[in-house]
Parts: structure tokens; C-alpha cells; sequence
């Protein structure tokens, strides 16, 4: 058994709320479909289940890369059919053990790493954002059982970290990384200061390491968004914000889609239904000193710091300046899409009613994103530059 590495201050007990069960077709191993279609569910509930069509077999392109090969097809209200009273039907009425691999798991996530296994939670589930439960720390025997299961159900996945880059062009060693991010988890824990300003210091301290370093606080700029500035942040928010529901196959970074934006389109965030310019979010207000919103955006970033899941095997293979930098234009999505959220709703300002949603939705969409090489050499050029994410921040 590696060693599990597990985040201190991150709690987990499902609350049984069911709003994790939606959104997705939940997808299937063979061992998983002949385990819970073995069952005659129409006669044991059939006003739930008599006549429908339970199962689908997973596309090509969906099955890659994974052991699954079928999928619980959603009802009509987008959520999982096996979701009765917000409780699962298959748990209720078999056990954990008959549920599919994926639902066993949940919420729970693992990255194999050179220095043990890192433990972290998907903001996905209402529980962890609400960090309802007991504490991670707590649960190691569980947490055990659960690496096990994702050994089983992921046998070849074994992340490959020997690609790590403070930036393009300057290696460094799992050792010097780790002296790293004890660093910028420091400075995240700094709760004096306003998320944003921890970020932003994570950011100095990065380039302060480089061959030429920078004195902190060097890239300080007071100046307005520049036009890539605000097509990059549109590109990324059609990523994991889409207004309308993406193809497997637009879950990558569009270069030319990107590239003719750039040319041609107007930059506004969109919702379903309804787009916002960046003036009117820049000028609506986002709450001062408010503890609950500072404590999950706090836990968000720590789990994603924590979990390695920002740079190199992690996130792209991206280095370790342009992936943290990757997490501050995530901070700026975050703030225009509960901002756009509030509007919508006429709300006087921003509240977590935005804040929970928006997260939960960015959790999915970094989820399911992938990067390809071109795309992770052009982000390299668009991340690096600290004058941007400042000008970002400053500007919404």
C-alpha cells in the first residue's frame, strides 16, 4: 500500500442531498453494467422503472482511455433514474458494494505521485463544499479501501511526473517542487489576507525562484485588461462555463476558435439565455471580507494546490509558473460567473447562492478538459506573463 497523503482542514459525509447524482450519464465497467442489470428493477419499483430504457453502451470516444463501456442513461430531469426520494436506489436496496465502480468512489480523488498518494474531494458534491463531516484525516481506513478501488478499476493509470518545469526550458526535481508548494501552501494559509492577494503572492514568490529572478511585487501593474486579456478569459469560461452543453470533443482548448475571437467577436460572459459585458460585472460588487466566501474559495484552491492537480501530470503537463497562473484566471472565472449568476437574479451583490453553483460547475468542466500538446505550448505563452493575471484580477 503507497502512502496516502491526505489534506488536513477538508471534511466529507454525504448529506444525502442528491444533487451529485445529475448532469452526466454515469458510465459503467462490463462488471459494473452485470452487476445492476442483473436486477429486474421494473418489477421491484415498477412505477419508477417499468418501460425504460435503463442503459446505453458507451460511444468510442467516450469508453477511451477507461475501462468503461456502458452508461446509466439520465431521465428526463438530467438526473441518474436510480436517484429516488435523493437516495440511491441501487444502495437502498443491495448495498454500497452493487453500486457502479465510478459512484463508489465519489467523491473521493487520487494522484499517484513520486512521494505517496495524494487524497483530495471533487467540490463536485454539495457535502464538500458545505465541508460537511468528519475530517479526511479521520477517515484513513476508508480512504485506503478507496485507493484500492481506484487501483481496480484504473489499473494503468500511473501519472507521469518526470516532465516537471518551474517554466518552459528550467527543470526541477520532485524535491525542489515540494519545497515549492510547501511555500505557496503557506501562503495560501495566510488568512489576514483576501484569497485573491495569497494567489497573487504565490505568483511573486514563483517568479522570485527563476535563474533572473523578480523582486516580489514586481509584476504589480495597475493598468485595464488588455483585448487578449478578455478573449482569453471568454475562451476559458466557454471551457467550463458552456451556455449550452459541449460535444466530448469540444472539451479541448479551440486554438482557431480562440484565434478568430480574437479577430472578430465581441467579448462578453454568457449564461443560458442571457451575456454580460465585462463592464457591467467589473462594476457590480463582490463581497468584502466575507468569511464563508473566503473559507471555500480558500478550501477550493488548497485542495487543487494539495492534489497537484494544476500543473505537469496533474493538469496538462504544464509547467509549474504557467499552471499556478492557470489558477488565478480560474479565480477571476469564478468571480465573473457568480457575479453574471447574481445579476441574473437581480441580487444587490454576489452570495454564495452564486458562489456554490459556479464552483460546483467548475469542478465538472476542469474535470472533463484536456489539453494536447499545441494547446499546452500556447497556453505556456498566455499564462506565464504575471502582468496579465494581474491585470485580470484588478479588472473583475
Amino acid at each position: 500500500m503507497e502512502e496516502l497523503k491526505i489534506p488536513e482542514g477538508i471534511n466529507y459525509e454525504c448529506t444525502g442531498c442528491g444533487k451529485c447524482c445529475g448532469g452526466w450519464a454515469v458510465p459503467m465497467t462490463d462488471a459494473d453494467y452485470e452487476r445492476v442489470s442483473r436486477h429486474d428493477w421494473a418489477v421491484i419499483k415498477p412505477d419508477k422503472f417499468a418501460g425504460k430504457s435503463l442503459y446505453r453502451p458507451l460511444k468510442d470516444y467516450e469508453a477511451a482511455g477507461t475501462q468503461n463501456t456502458w452508461a446509466i442513461r439520465p431521465g428526463d430531469d438530467d438526473r441518474c433514474p436510480f436517484l429516488v426520494d435523493n437516495l440511491c436506489f441501487i444502495h437502498s436496496q443491495f448495498g454500497a458494494e452493487e453500486k457502479p465502480s465510478i459512484c463508489q468512489l465519489f467523491p473521493y480523488c487520487f494522484n499517484e505521485t513520486p512521494s505517496g498518494v495524494y487524497v483530495t474531494v471533487s467540490f463536485n458534491s454539495m457535502a464538500v463544499v458545505w465541508n460537511s463531516g468528519k475530517s479526511l484525516v479521520e477517515q484513513k481506513e476508508l480512504l485506503e479501501r478507496k485507493w484500492g478501488e481506484f487501483q481496480r478499476l484504473y489499473p494503468g493509470h500511473h501519472p507521469n511526473w518526470s516532465r516537471l518545469q518551474l517554466t518552459v526550458g528550467q527543470p526541477i526535481t520532485w524535491a525542489e517542487y515540494l519545497e515549492h508548494e510547501a511555500q505557496l501552501l503557506s501562503l495560501l494559509k495566510d488568512g489576514t489576507v483576501p484569497v485573491q492577494e495569497r494567489l497573487l503572492k504565490g505568483s511573486d514568490y514563483l517568479l522570485s525562484r527563476l535563474p533572473t529572478a523578480r523582486p516580489a511585487g514586481s509584476s504589480a501593474v495597475a493598468q485595464k485588461m488588455k483585448r487578449m486579456d478578455r478573449h482569453l478569459l471568454v475562451a476559458l469560461h466557454k471551457l467550463y462555463f458552456p451556455a449550452k452543453k459541449l460535444k466530448r470533443d469540444n472539451f479541448h482548448f479551440n486554438i482557431g476558435l480562440f484565434l478568430y475571437q480574437l479577430a472578430f467577436q465581441r467579448t462578453r460572459i454568457a449564461l443560458p439565455g442571457r451575456s454580460f459585458s465585462f463592464e457591467e460585472l467589473h462594476a457590480f460588487p463582490w463581497p468584502v471580507d466575507d468569511p464563508e466566501i473566503e473559507d471555500l474559495l480558500y478550501r477550493y484552491f488548497f485542495s487543487r494546490i494539495f492534489g497537484k492537480l494544476y500543473f505537469a501530470a496533474g493538469f496538462g503537463q504544464l509547467s509549474l509558473i504557467s499552471g499556478f497562473h492557470h489558477l488565478i484566471l480560474v479565480l477571476a472565472l469564478i468571480k465573473l460567473q457568480a457575479k453574471a449568476w447574481a445579476l441574473s437574479r437581480e441580487a444587490p451583490q454576489v452570495s454564495l447562492a452564486d458562489l456554490v453553483p459556479t464552483i460546483r460547475q467548475l469542478e465538472k468542466g476542469l474535470g472533463e478538459s484536456a489539453l494536447g500538446g499545441y494547446e499546452a505550448a500556447v497556453w505556456e505563452l498566455l499564462m506565464f506573463s504575471p502582468a496579465r493575471v494581474r491585470r485580470v484580477l484588478a479588472s473583475v
